[in-house]
């Protein structure tokens, strides 16, 4: 018996070339604001946190089904598509807590 789905999305943002580390933060928090309030999911940067034409996050939202969880990441990813700036995502991954043990 499976103790629930966890959905993984990898997100690249990219941003203007002459964008700055002031512009990159203010692009991440709103994303990460709607990854959270929207689909419930933890979200962390990840990567060079120092690049600001660049940036990662990873996003990870846990349901009860599999099928519940698949529905989730490809609204997330259809969500991801709509933004303005340029945000891919790049992974998306289910798995069960027991796969990591």
């Amino acid at each position: 018996m499976s103790s629930g789905f966890v959905g993984i999305a990898c997100i690249d943002v990219r941003l203007p070339g002459g964008a700055t580390l002031k512009d990159r933060r203010s692009v991440l928090a709103h994303l990460r604001r709607g990854l959270t309030e929207r689909f419930g999911a933890a979200v962390a940067e990840v990567g060079d946190l120092d690049t600001p034409w660049h940036g990662q996050l990873t996003a990870a939202l846990v349901r009860q089904t599999q099928t519940e969880c698949a529905e989730r990441l490809q609204a997330l990813e259809a969500w991801a598509a709509e933004q303005p700036d340029a945000v891919e995502v790049r992974q998306l991954r289910i798995i069960t807590p027991e796969a990591l043990a």
